[in-house]
């Protein structure tokens, strides 16, 4: 609990630095539980403006620029040397003889290295190649240290973007008998509303990074995560059946 908070704490004192002192800061990646609550913490107070990086992150950092400063001026004073964050691409040596390797995998190798997890971002892959966001003060050191990963001898190089990569969304339609949350999480995700208020419970469910109860109506439009099950974005009511119930529309995060 401290560690949070001093978390939450530590963003803060970003936020007011970009204003106070003129110039953009960046924090270091944090989940979109962290992510929400610091949000939640400054509703209604005036401050730097920001945006978010990488794009359409499971873990992001946020860019905080001061009020006289545009959004674009500050992108642009953050590219290329500047840019907070890196992407190294990681490949087995031989091809052959290389393993499958899994998200574990790579990232419990780049924290024996002694880096934390705030200054990780997401892992993807694609085949026979992983892809590592990190902030980009670490980068070197993870090139030049990181050269095995389980049994698998690895190479590292920074890319631009990743190859041919992209994260997907899935547009799905479930029949719902209302927009509950927990019946819309059910039918998501193919459960008994029995077992699907088990994750309530174990407040395992985020509604835009916060805990959120069963009982709770969704409008439209919020991000919804089921921790051990995946995630989507509720869309709404496409229309409702003649039997009372409702063809709702989702995108599934794949």
């Amino acid at each position: 609990m401290k560690e949070k908070e001093d978390v939450l704490s530590h963003i803060k004192d970003l936020w007011h630095m970009a204003e106070e002192r003129g110039y953009a800061t960046t924090s270091a990646f944090l989940s979109e539980e962290e992510r929400a609550k610091f949000l939640q913490s400054i509703r209604g107070e005036r401050g730097a403006s920001y945006f978010l990086l990488p794009e359409n992150g499971e873990r992001q950092l946020f860019v905080f620029y001061p009020s006289f400063m545009t959004e674009e001026e500050c992108r642009s004073s953050l590219s290329g040397e500047n840019a907070p964050f890196s992407i190294l691409e990681i490949r087995g040596k031989q091809k052959k003889f290389a393993e499958k390797l899994s998200h574990r995998d790579v990232l419990g190798a780049v924290m024996n290295l002694g880096i934390s997890r705030e200054q990780v971002g997401d892992i993807l892959f694609q085949e026979d190649v992983s892809y590592l966001f990190l902030l980009r003060k670490m980068k070197d050191y993870v090139a030049e240290n990181l050269s095995t990963i389980r049994h698998t001898a690895v190479q590292c190089k920074e890319v631009v973007e990743m190859e041919g990569m992209e994260r997907r969304e899935v547009e799905e339609r479930i029949f719902v008998p209302s927009e509950r949350l927990d019946a819309i999480v059910s039918a998501v995700f193919h459960l008994s509303r029995g077992n699907a208020q088990e994750y309530f419970q174990k407040e395992l469910v985020y509604r835009d990074g916060i805990t959120v109860k069963g009982s709770s109506s969704l409008k439209g439009g919020e991000k919804i995560s089921v921790r051990g099950l995946g995630k989507f974005r509720y869309i709404g009511v496409e229309k409702n059946t003649k039997k009372g119930r409702i063809v709702a529309v989702i995108l599934r995060y794949i």
